[in-house]
């Protein structure tokens, strides 16, 4: 049976337009659901030249002075060679990650947390000379394995401690490139390495974000679930007459934090007016804020049963006093006699930290925001110094809200 339609005449369709996840002006985005964790990659190159052979690194950023990969990263790039490629018989890439431990107690302790290793190129399995260029690719693994445990690749990190030599942690990355040439002569076949340090630093993101409005008296009753309560005492000396100042601080109940993030805090005492007076009254020397309040990084290792630890701190925040309301919520949980005062605070994380907590083969990186309470003229104050810490999260990213 004869057909009584022909097909219509071909013609090359117009190229595609280049691809972008940003709406242009005349454009709208419906919707987006962008991977946790997961950023644009940068479109620079890193180069570094070794005599006549040349590494190339894809994906970085125009400035960088090292190459730096995240979560699921994969080293891309070429190596070019310039010279004696006539002679080549083997090319080889090796990515590498070394986590280095030092205590008094546990010696020295060396875990490889990554080592891949590729061949570029052989002689033996190619009937040419090595080409000019080669490609290289390595790609980073997730998570190592130490003494049947697995553990999450750590971050490129440092942890030294100026005066306290007993501790000492590095964890390092690095791309070798060896170039192995035929044997001459009789001698044995020579091989060139060149040496690529890398960053890694794997991007993680808190599962939510902070309270909108980050006054805690405006948000407190509307939204009580936004706000993490932990409580203290300052207690007071046993020869003095005053009575203990109960205290409430208050951050985030999210309790995971970006590096970036100012991280508001709230401060309730609730106390006898003459203990509230003996802590916030200035003395005749000075006048300094009775509450502060610091980021402390505390770097564990356990090894053999012992553990080696120290802290340092990574970041300074400030408190100032509300004036007194009349209304407050610690009055239900105390002695109707008692005042209370309020004091609204914030803190952030030092610029120069660039990597959050993690656990690794033992050694293990936590952070707390810890709260300190220092009446004036303390050695003498009836009332007693007080520190409290409350544990917190930090990761590389700051939650953006999708809108």
């Amino acid at each position: 049976m004869e057909s009584d339609f022909s097909l219509p005449l071909y013609s090359p369709s117009h190229p595609s337009p280049s691809y972008s996840q940003d709406p242009t002006h005349d454009e709208t985005r419906l919707d987006l659901s962008p991977r946790v964790g997961r950023c644009l990659l940068p479109t620079g190159i890193f180069t570094k030249v070794c005599g006549s052979a040349t590494v190339v690194l894809f994906d970085q950023e125009p400035t960088a002075r090292v190459p730096s990969y995240g979560i699921h990263g994969s080293v891309r790039g070429s190596l070019i060679l310039e010279q004696e490629r006539s002679q080549m018989c083997e090319v080889v890439a090796k990515l590498e990650g070394r986590l280095e431990i030092a205590t008094i107690d546990s010696g020295a302790l060396i875990i490889k947390v990554a080592k891949i290793t590729h061949c570029l190129w052989s002689s033996s399995s190619s009937s040419s000379a090595c080409p000019e260029t080669v490609d290289i690719a390595c790609d980073f693994p997730t998570t190592f394995q130490h003494n049947d445990c697995e553990y999450r690749l750590p971050p490129s990190y440092v942890a030294r401690f100026p005066g306290f030599p007993s501790l000492f942690a590095k964890c390092t990355y690095s791309l070798t490139i060896s170039i192995t040439k035929d044997r001459q002569l009789g001698f044995l076949s020579r091989t060139k390495l060149i040496y690529v340090p890398i960053d890694y630093n794997p991007q993680t993101v808190p599962a939510r974000g902070m309270p909108t409005s980050p006054s805690f008296l405006a948000s407190v009753k509307i939204m009580p679930e936004e706000w993490h309560q932990n409580s203290f005492v300052v207690n007071t000396r046993s020869s003095s007459n005053l009575f203990s100042i109960h205290c409430q601080a208050f951050i985030p109940s999210v309790k995971v934090f970006g590096l970036s993030h100012t991280i508001p805090l709230h401060l309730q005492l609730c106390g006898p007016l003459s203990s509230l007076r003996e802590l916030v009254l200035p003395s005749n020397d000075r006048e300094e804020c009775p509450v502060r309040v610091y980021m402390t990084r505390m770097v564990t290792f356990e090894h053999r049963g012992k553990s080696t630890w120290r802290l340092h701190r990574i970041g300074e925040g400030s408190f100032s006093p509300l004036p007194p309301m009349a209304d407050y919520d610690c009055r239900k949980a105390c002695n109707p006699c008692v005042e209370t005062l309020d004091w609204n605070g914030e803190i952030k994380c030092d610029p120069a930290v660039s990597v959050g907590g993690f656990q690794a083969a033992g050694l293990t990186v936590k952070d707390f925001i810890t709260l300190e309470i220092i009446p004036p003229k303390a050695l003498l104050s009836p009332l007693l110094s007080t520190q409290h810490v409350i544990p917190i999260r930090l990761v590389t990213e700051t939650f953006i809200e999708l809108t």
